[in-house]
């Protein structure tokens, strides 16, 4: 089974995923390169995980890290699966993981023999929708208001990418992976493919109420949770991953916006912020 957890960049898709981690205990994958979570959880910082190896070789690896980048310079799909022991219920031995950085080796055939898995694969991704989906693949897309949303990418691309974009220009979206509304409305296009394989969690709603989330969530996928973790607050999300986890708050972004700007948001964005339930603040 494999569940995307899709989003275009700082809607809320790293509270999705932690909110996954800390109540459906399991690992992540990011689709793109420069992720560090193997290293995590062969090390152990993890407490869901234990006994973190390659299929053919029992024994946590020191040089795991350095095994990886070894590893995957192949295509072929069982160079990119490791293997953990879950350390909570129900103990799960020999779940498979999907190593990061595998935008590539998600090819339809790849993606068939992942979705008929019965471990599940959780994928980050800011991607486009594939063009048909598999029995198997579900979709849980994350959504925050645009404004909030343009804001954080327009600083996050400064701050990270050291690239020169004006605020502007990211709600005209003239950056990567384009504009806000268009990316939505593709994957809009996409939901009659999925069936009802297809979640929409707003940044919101999940920020106010994680235990419905994962409600949601186990009834999308039929997968239990653990609802007596304990739910960690924004704040220790944020020290914990402060790239990603920025200010986790759901208003006050209109004051950073020009008027001339905040009129360019509502005429570009208005139609697919109403679909989602969003206004633009009075």
């Amino acid at each position: 089974m494999i569940i995307y957890i899709a989003s275009y960049p700082r809607s809320g898709n790293s509270l999705t995923q932690q909110t996954i981690q800390t109540f459906f205990e399991r690992p992540m994958t990011v689709v793109y390169g420069g992720s560090r979570k193997p290293e995590t959880y062969a090390s152990g910082a993890v407490n869901f995980i234990k006994n973190w190896r390659w299929p053919k070789d029992k024994t946590i690896s020191k040089s795991l890290w350095g095994k990886l980048h070894a590893q995957v310079n192949k295509n072929n799909l069982e160079n990119w699966i490791a293997l953990y022991d879950l350390n909570v219920p129900p103990y799960t031995k020999d779940c498979r993981y999907l190593l990061p950085g595998c935008l590539s080796v998600l090819t339809p055939k790849n993606r068939q023999k992942l979705a008929a898995e019965e471990s599940p694969f959780f994928i980050k991704t800011h991607e486009l929708p594939y063009q048909e989906y598999f029995e198997g693949e579900y979709v849980i897309l994350a959504v925050r208001h645009p404004g909030s949303v343009l804001w954080s990418y327009f600083n996050f691309i400064k701050d990270f990418w050291q690239d020169v974009k004006t605020l502007d220009e990211v709600i005209r979206g003239e950056v990567t992976f384009g504009s806000w509304s268009e990316w939505y409305q593709s994957w809009n296009q996409a939901i009659p493919s999925l069936n009802d394989r297809l979640l929409r969690l707003r940044f919101e709603d999940v920020l106010a109420d994680r235990p419905r989330a994962c409600q949601q969530i186990k009834a999308l996928i039929s997968l239990d949770y653990n609802p007596s973790k304990q739910e960690l607050s924004f704040e220790e999300l944020h020290k914990k991953d402060p790239q990603h986890i920025r200010s986790g708050k759901a208003n006050g972004w209109q004051k950073y916006y020009t008027d001339n700007q905040l009129s360019l948001l509502w005429e570009l964005h208005s139609a697919t912020m109403q679909q989602f339930g969003y206004e633009m603040p009075t």
